[in-house]
């Protein structure tokens, strides 16, 4: 992958209009997008996106028992997506029924490990879970690995440490990007730079508010893209 096949846009716009404007900005720029609440506000909001040849990631983050979930993919399948999420921490035995729905199609199913909103104190004192997110994260990752999704979801502060240990073939994409000339969000514990997050071994980051909030969209994903690059460069050397 070349640095701006490693950009997915977040589409985190609050009505249809403005996704539409966006989209308009940054089509020749962006080829991955990633849509949330709004694809349920506005499902049209996805073949909105693919008639400007972008690919769509459905990040619903299914999470349920085996069969819905698998019935689930079935639905992300026929709207032809290139991408959708599941929740590891739903189980092996719901991720393998998901890849089992995919296989033989072109969608890639990742899995969300710990959500980038969750700090170490949030983690042990809200969830109940003992031990470090870290330790958690990789656990998840590897049994994702095993049960044949293509790809999961970390923060850019486990990045380093999931290369270490997933194959190579196993993407990690990492959401909770902030470059330092963007606007700081609030709702994100665990997030570092693009340049950081690929020097530690991610493969693909997710930018959402630092390209939508700024005044020049396409400058802002050209800047990322710029810093992926340099990343690339350094990191092969």
């Amino acid at each position: 992958m070349d640095a701006k096949e490693r950009l997915i846009l977040a589409l985190d716009v609050p009505d249809l209009k403005s996704a539409v404007s966006l989209l308009d900005k940054l089509e020749s720029i962006v080829g991955l997008v990633k849509v949330n609440s709004l694809a349920v506000a506005e499902p049209s909001i996805v073949s909105i996106i693919q008639e400007r040849n972008m690919g769509v990631w459905r990040d619903f983050k299914h999470h349920d028992i085996p069969g819905t979930v698998a019935n689930y993919i079935k639905a992300d399948i026929k709207d032809g997506l290139m991408m959708t999420s599941i929740h590891t921490l739903g189980g092996i035995k719901m991720m393998e029924y998901a890849v089992k729905e995919a296989k033989k199609t072109d969608l890639k199913i990742v899995g969300i490990t710990i959500l980038t909103s969750h700090s170490q104190d949030s983690f042990t004192q809200e969830l109940g879970i003992s031990g470090s997110i870290q330790d958690k994260v990789k656990q998840l990752a590897l049994s994702a690995q095993g049960a044949g999704l293509q790809a999961v979801v970390a923060s850019p502060k486990e990045a380093k440490i999931l290369r270490d240990i997933l194959l190579s073939r196993t993407l990690i994409l990492t959401p909770g990007i902030k470059p330092k000339w963007a606007v700081k969000r609030e709702d994100q514990a665990r997030v570092t730079t693009p340049y950081q997050a690929i020097m530690d071994g991610s493969d693909n980051i997710v930018v959402g508010s630092a390209i939508h909030r700024s005044k020049n969209p396409y400058e802002a994903a050209e800047k990322i893209i710029t810093e992926i690059d340099q990343a690339l460069s350094d990191r092969n050397l």
